[in-house]
């Protein structure tokens, strides 16, 4: 893809070889089946990952720690990352743990807050980097890659409300329906309980999407256009 991409400036990485088409086009897709969102393009989310640069890490490498000023945000496009945080007693504690492909670090880069866990690489992990100029870039562009970086982010910010309301649902015994007029009492709810809904509202857990070897069922993506806050 054409256009200026990013320099690697964050710690502890290991710079990697770029992509082959074929495979960028690949991770593309499967990004889309796990971010979907009106007008997803497969040229977008390939211009996105042509943007940042690849990065590989060792078994256990950290790359990014809890309370760091974020520098970047990552794009998981191999193995398996550990996410863990500092519980009330200042104890750390695996609270998720993340599979290819996922984003990853893209909260921090929105609000500007510190980093909210530690993420330590298990077995062999390659990440795409968007570092912070490349970042404040992307945001504001009004081209194909921009608006994917955008409706990347939303997609991913609407998972993680998603998940975090339907969790404390849960816990707070649900909505009360028209069948039913009193609602289920409420479970005892643990400190674990509301690390967990943290860490879904934070978007370290997602979803889970199959993701096999076959992409031929998303070849044909949504063209529903531009959102409303958008030029086309």
């Amino acid at each position: 893809m054409d256009g200026p991409t990013c320099s690697p400036t964050c710690d502890a990485c290991s710079e990697g070889t770029d992509m082959l088409p074929e495979e960028t086009r690949m991770q593309a897709l499967r990004l889309i089946k796990q971010y979907p969102f009106p007008g997803a393009e497969v040229e977008g989310i390939m211009g996105l990952l042509d943007a940042g640069y690849r990065m590989e890490f060792e078994h256990g490498q950290t790359i990014c720690s809890e309370g760091d000023p974020a520098t970047c945000m990552y794009i998981l496009t191999y193995g398996r990352v550990s996410v863990i945080k500092s519980d009330f007693q200042g104890k750390p504690r695996r609270v998720a743990t993340m599979a290819a492909p996922s984003i990853f670090g893209h909260m921090a880069m929105v609000d500007g807050s510190p980093r909210s866990a530690t993420c330590t690489s298990e077995g062999i992990v390659t990440v795409v980097v968007l570092d912070r100029e490349c970042y404040q870039r992307l945001i504001t562009a009004p081209d194909a890659t921009g608006r994917t970086l955008r409706r990347l982010l939303l997609s991913s910010m609407t998972d993680q409300l998603s998940r975090g309301n339907m969790r404390i649902r849960e816990l707070t015994g649900g909505p009360v329906t028209a069948t039913d007029s009193t609602p289920t009492p409420p479970q005892e709810v643990t400190q674990d309980d509301l690390a967990n809904i943290s860490s879904e509202l934070e978007g370290w857990q997602r979803r889970a999407v199959p993701q096999d070897e076959s992409t031929d069922d998303l070849q044909v993506v949504d063209v529903d256009g531009p959102m409303a806050d958008e030029a086309p």
